[in-house]
């Protein structure tokens, strides 16, 4: 174990190292202060597993949309484990290695590539080993086996949240047992007890987070888009990363400034804005700049997404701070949407298409992910039942760029907006 630490050590110090390069690299050639604080807050996050044993700190692995205010209020170091191993392989272009790691370990095709290449990293020893694991029945069905083969491969100790299917008051108070039992299980694992006013703290940091996203999320209706198509990924992994502390909230009140002055000043983020687009999934991470082609090259602006579908303001009692943390997982959009029912996803694009001018859809179909893909069909349906806009259909795999190459991407894409030129 002490090797396969420090070998996992070493990785995520470079992953570390990188994203501080590229963070000094906007200082020297700014573009906006967002993307410089996104590189800075992501390279101390990587920082703080590297430095976690020295400080006595134990490390929290966890899958997406683990309660990680939790862990912020008994001082425990997260480690998103989807983002972390997904990281790791883009920065260092290792994505052959682990996936052919994953075949090894007996993941197919048919698996979710984030969490293929989640698995492989551990069964390669490329991270640390955390302290224990948590995680959850949230988004898909990948999520909750990941838990249970990392638990496998490093024979450590591990909880698992059940999310309730629907956001009502029983199953409500279902989560929250869980939330509490889950804090006996981490007061039991490190010796720490839960320091409940801190906690309340740090919930009411993440309910600002969550309301700064609504605000965003209004300023983006604006004509022409205020925001860049790439953009909302990042936003999407701080809220991951830092929901809870006082850096969330700086850096969403940093974006949503930034939107601000764009609405204000009737700056658009694409040079001149053709299209509209409401895009349906997760584009493939490993190629931001395929966003930046479609602004480029067609005048392409997603306008909204379902990670960034924030219509509502939350209101929350957080009076009683554990049951606040369970009700959070119920707001998060992301969860809320992909987590089920298939209705609220469908209700949810079609106020979109509405409320943001939608010109049409775009789904990014990602060959893992049997949730999202389960959704094609009716989603089609009622967006052009309801609205008659042209539906773009992309196959990718999210983490895996020898399903398709870029070339290819950009291809289906042409043929995409050459049916838009038609229509118009």
């Amino acid at each position: 174990m002490g090797m396969n630490h420090e070998k996992g050590i070493e990785n995520v110090d470079k992953m570390a190292t990188v994203l501080e390069k590229m963070y000094h690299h906007r200082q020297a050639k700014p573009t906006v202060k967002s993307e410089e604080l996104y590189y800075k807050y992501m390279s101390d996050y990587y920082r703080k597993i590297v430095t976690a044993k020295a400080e006595g700190k134990f490390i929290a692995g966890h899958t997406v949309f683990s309660p990680i205010e939790i862990f912020f209020a008994m001082d425990i170091v997260p480690m998103h484990l989807e983002s972390t191993s997904g990281t790791l392989a883009i920065l260092t272009n290792r994505y052959a290695e682990f996936l052919d790691g994953a075949r090894a370990f007996g993941l197919t095709p048919e698996c979710c590539s984030a969490h293929r290449i989640l698995a492989a990293s551990f069964f390669l020893k490329e991270l640390p080993p955390p302290d224990f694991i948590v995680w959850t029945s949230q988004a898909c069905d990948n999520t909750t086996k990941s838990g249970d083969a990392l638990l496998d491969l490093y024979q450590i100790p591990g909880f698992f949240l059940d999310r309730p299917y629907r956001f009502v008051p029983h199953q409500v108070d279902y989560y929250v047992k869980q939330m509490k039992n889950l804090i006996a299980f981490l007061e039991d694992k490190t010796g720490n007890k839960m320091d409940y006013d801190r906690l309340r703290a740090i919930v009411n940091n993440s309910l600002r987070v969550m309301n700064i996203y609504h605000e965003v999320y209004e300023l983006r209706k604006a004509i022409p888009a205020p925001m860049r198509n790439r953009s909302f990924m990042n936003q999407m992994i701080i809220e991951w990363a830092y929901c809870g502390t006082d850096e969330g909230v700086e850096w969403f009140e940093t974006v949503k400034g930034e939107i601000e002055e764009n609405v204000k000043r009737k700056k658009g983020a694409v040079a001149e804005e053709r299209y509209r687009l409401l895009s349906l999934f997760l584009p493939p991470m490993y190629e931001n700049k395929l966003l930046d082609w479609m602004e480029r090259e067609y005048g392409a602006a997603i306008v909204m997404d379902p990670m960034s579908s924030w219509p509502h303001q939350v209101h929350l009692d957080t009076d009683d701070p554990v049951e606040g943390v369970a009700r959070l997982a119920f707001y998060r959009t992301a969860s809320n949407l992909l987590h089920g029912p298939g209705d609220v996803f469908i209700k949810d694009a079609l106020r979109n298409a509405k409320e943001f001018n939608v010109d049409a859809a775009l789904f990014f179909a990602h060959i893992g992910c049997r949730q999202a893909c389960a959704m094609i069909r009716s989603m089609k349906d009622a967006l052009q039942n309801q609205t008659g806009m042209p539906f773009g259909v992309i196959d990718i795999d999210l983490m895996d760029p020898s399903f398709a190459s870029t070339d290819q991407l950009k291809e289906k894409l042409e043929e995409f907006f050459e049916r838009l030129e038609e229509k118009s």
